[in-house]
């Protein structure tokens, strides 16, 4: 890239929002593009007609000018959905996924965004899309400065259609990149959607050591193009393709190299007992605390390959349902929280929230058991990982206990955002007791997301919110109180002060 191309980059992506919307009254018609700005330059993937120049809008209007931007395109008609696609697909062309996490996040917390939003009342409903807007312009010009990546058009020719497949899983497995990409772009011009994703969890789900980023990337992928539709789906699957082959086989980090994992031994567990499962293993039964507990001890030990065959066995012999397994691997993602709070605690939580909806929506018996025994997997890892650390804690979820609180519901959800900035223990003991009272915690759960609209700072904010509150209600009603109570431990209080940013962003809206 010129030094001259680079300059007018940091430019145009380097200024702070701050300031940028003291006076949205006197905001002027934007004149379009100009035909050489919206020019595809040669080494750019173009996208649809429909969406380019939005997209183009965004990248090259300077940070500090995007919100105002979008409010006058907003005002001419800019549908929703447009708007959510191009702030998609600004980051897929203009981020690196390698590593799928950092700067990329400005694409990982599109789908949290999203789902925050349709829960936000009318006043609030862009919010979350303006935060993600200017997320996306500081990971652009932090990716110019780490190297300029630009999603390029396909090279090479593409393999036919019956050899796609093939082509595709060999190029996965020996972690080849070029050839992976070309065998992706032929598959989603010609094969189905939901025949592609259903062949994707088992690579999401392969390779912890981005602590769980890429599960995470699979699902939000398919969570987002179900949203914008499968027409943009071409260059969101390859740049997921890269972001699945980044490390490569041979890389340790966060203490793993990729053959020390869980995941050769459950792809083998996954194959002998898929076709000895139950006709009703994945039906929701009742609770079983005793098969719950079990595997949440062995994985609370670090147990990996016990814990994991113990999880194949119980279902095989039916002695467990899916979902008692899913109870302690949820659990343990929490009381991972709780030990350690922050971005590896934050990760155990989103980690098995992606693995989990990948379960949700998988077709075979085989990926589907490999996912939950992956999900085991994992938190025995993470909790390997993680307890090396001199500040884990010893925390069991298991032992929480709840504290006494208001019986309203919505002074007992005050009281618990007012405490947990300042003290989490307690207020997830405040949280403990508001589940078992109010089951259904829907004062607490809007109003932790009203704050994350007016405080929230970081794209963990949207992404843990959004996946906790999923989780919630993905567990059996026996450990509800828990989950709510490890929620405390990553939400927003509302005595932390608000961000300058959002303040700016209710303005904007305003104007509307």
């Amino acid at each position: 890239m010129t030094t001259r191309r680079r300059d007018v980059l940091r430019q145009v992506c380097g200024a702070s929002l701050a300031g940028a919307l003291t006076n949205l009254s006197g905001i002027l018609a934007l004149s379009p593009l100009s035909r050489a700005e919206a020019a595809i330059v040669p080494e750019m993937v173009q996208l649809r007609p429909e969406i380019e120049p939005i997209v183009r809008l965004i990248e090259h209007t300077p940070r500090e000018k995007c919100i105002p931007m979008v409010v006058e395109q907003l005002r001419r008609g800019l549908p929703y959905r447009q708007f959510l696609a191009a702030l998609y697909l600004a980051g897929i062309r203009n981020v690196s996924p390698q590593p799928p996490g950092f700067k990329f996040h400005c694409v990982f917390a599109i789908h949290a965004a999203h789902q925050l939003s349709l829960d936000a009342p009318v006043g609030e409903r862009l919010l979350p899309l303006f935060w993600s807007l200017d997320a996306f312009k500081a990971s652009q010009q932090r990716d110019v400065e780490e190297g300029d990546f630009r999603l390029q058009p396909v090279a090479g020719k593409l393999p036919s259609g019956t050899r796609a497949w093939a082509e595709f899983h060999n190029a996965m497995e020996t972690w080849d990149e070029q050839r992976a990409d070309r065998a992706i772009t032929a598959l989603v011009r010609e094969r189905g959607a939901h025949e592609i994703i259903a062949e994707l969890w088992r690579y999401g789900a392969r390779d912890y050591r981005n602590i769980g980023h890429k599960a995470i990337f699979v699902a939000n992928t398919w969570r987002t193009l179900q949203t914008i539709g499968w027409q943009h789906a071409e260059p969101a699957l390859r740049s997921l393709v890269l972001g699945l082959l980044d490390y490569g086989p041979k890389e340790r980090v966060n203490s793993y190299a990729y053959e020390d994992q869980c995941y050769a031994a459950n792809s083998e567990l996954a194959r002998k007992h898929a076709a000895r499962l139950p006709s009703n293993w994945v039906a929701s039964q009742p609770s079983d605390k005793n098969a719950t507990e079990e595997v949440l001890m062995l994985v609370r030990n670090g147990k990996t390959t016990e814990a994991c065959v113990r999880t194949a066995a119980l279902l095989a012999e039916n002695k467990a349902a899916a979902n008692h397994l899913w109870d302690a691997v949820h659990l343990a993602a929490g009381e991972l929280m709780m030990r350690r709070p922050g971005i590896y605690g934050i990760h155990t939580v989103t980690s098995v929230n992606g693995l989990h909806y990948g379960f949700r929506v998988a077709r075979e018996d085989e990926t589907r058991l490999l996912l939950l025994l992956q999900g085991v997997g994992w938190m025995s890892q993470f909790a390997n990982f993680m307890s090396d650390s001199s500040d884990f804690g010893d925390a069991e979820i298991t032992a929480l206990q709840s504290s006494e609180q208001p019986s309203d519901q919505s002074r007992s959800a005050r009281l618990i955002l007012s405490e947990l900035a300042d003290d989490p223990v307690a207020a997830a003991k405040q949280a403990f007791g508001h589940a078992e009272r109010h089951p259904e915690p829907h004062v607490l759960e809007q109003s932790s997301k009203s704050l994350i609209f007016r405080k929230g700072t970081d794209a963990h904010d949207y992404k843990y919110a959004a996946a906790i509150f999923e989780d919630y209600r993905l567990v059996s009603p026996r450990w509800r109180p828990h989950m709510l109570a490890t929620a405390v431990y990553n939400l927003r209080g509302s005595t932390e002060p608000d961000s300058k940013l959002m303040l700016r962003a209710r303005e904007a809206i305003g104007q509307l």
